[in-house]
């Protein structure tokens, strides 16, 4: 196989997804199997980087259910499995239904065919607001899961996001190893306006975003054996129910028409260090 940087990302089309159109890549790491062999290693940065010696999360397991296996992203650092296993035993101590674990990350992890820009070095997850329990060919024949949010794309649906998904939010930011949780930013305003001030510093993690309006997206700080990892930007202080958040639905300035048009995405330029892991055994 050529060099990782030598690998072009050569194909980008739009399909149909549960949450809209998408880029889709021809990218090797989509081909990858299995993860390389040795000890837990995450490279890079969330979209940009590689993770070696991936450990598989199980199909079910307390409190937990995983969807789609078919897509081969069930792989994640060894921190990962461990905190989604410890998230699970709250949810089934809790008596809440199984969470419905989503996408990790790529057997080596690396740029997605299809439905991410992240998730590449082992430690993202995406989690469904719905709880399970589901057979496990409806797991692997969802597609499109309930939004939180009303027709109208902006209010929540208080019939499907009530107690059970603020506390199962709760639980996965009071996790140590958790550094953000991303939500859509019409959920993050409701909890802001739902909770008492005194109740909100659990929201310090939960940050808007566009779309994870029927799973939130969890990523953990990187894992004490990774020095190659790179984690984000911290957090700013406080509980994000101000002016960060209140700038969400602030209208866009004018758009200029002379403007050029946007290049469309290309690909990642990944640590040298995932060249290796690419073509491991």
């Amino acid at each position: 196989m050529a060099p990782l940087r030598l690998a072009a990302i050569l194909l980008a089309v739009c399909l149909p997804s549960i949450t809209g159109a998408q880029t889709r890549y021809d990218t090797p790491w989509a081909h990858v199997e299995a993860p390389s062999s040795g000890p837990a290693r995450a490279i890079g940065g969330a979209a940009a980087g590689c993770i070696a010696g991936a450990a598989a999360l199980p199909a079910e397991g307390e409190g937990f259910q995983v969807l789609r296996r078919w897509r081969n992203r069930f792989w994640g650092h060894g921190d990962l499995v461990a905190y989604l296993k410890r998230l699970g035993g709250r949810q089934a101590a809790a008596g809440f239904g199984p969470l419905l674990i989503g996408d990790m990350s790529q057997p080596r992890g690396g740029p997605m065919a299809f439905g991410h820009r992240s998730h590449q070095i082992g430690i993202d997850v995406d989690i469904l607001f719905t709880t399970g329990p589901m057979s496990a060919d409806a797991r692997e024949s969802l597609r499109a899961p309930p939004s939180m949010l009303a027709g109208d794309g902006r209010t929540v649906a208080t019939e499907r996001f009530g107690p059970a998904q603020i506390a199962m939010l709760r639980s996965a930011a009071g996790d140590p190893a958790v550094a953000r949780i991303f939500v859509n930013f019409h959920l993050k305003k409701y909890l802001c306006d739902r909770l008492p001030a005194a109740e909100r510093g659990w929201l310090h993690k939960v940050r808007p975003w566009l779309g994870h309006d029927e799973h939130f997206h969890v990523r953990l700080l990187c894992p004490a054996d990774s020095p190659s990892c790179r984690e984000q930007a911290p957090i700013p202080a406080g509980d994000g129910c101000g002016d960060d958040l209140a700038q969400w639905f602030r209208p866009p300035p004018p758009r200029d028409p002379n403007a050029p048009k946007p290049k469309p995405p290309s690909a990642p330029v990944l640590p040298a260090a995932c060249d290796a892991v690419l073509t491991a055994p």
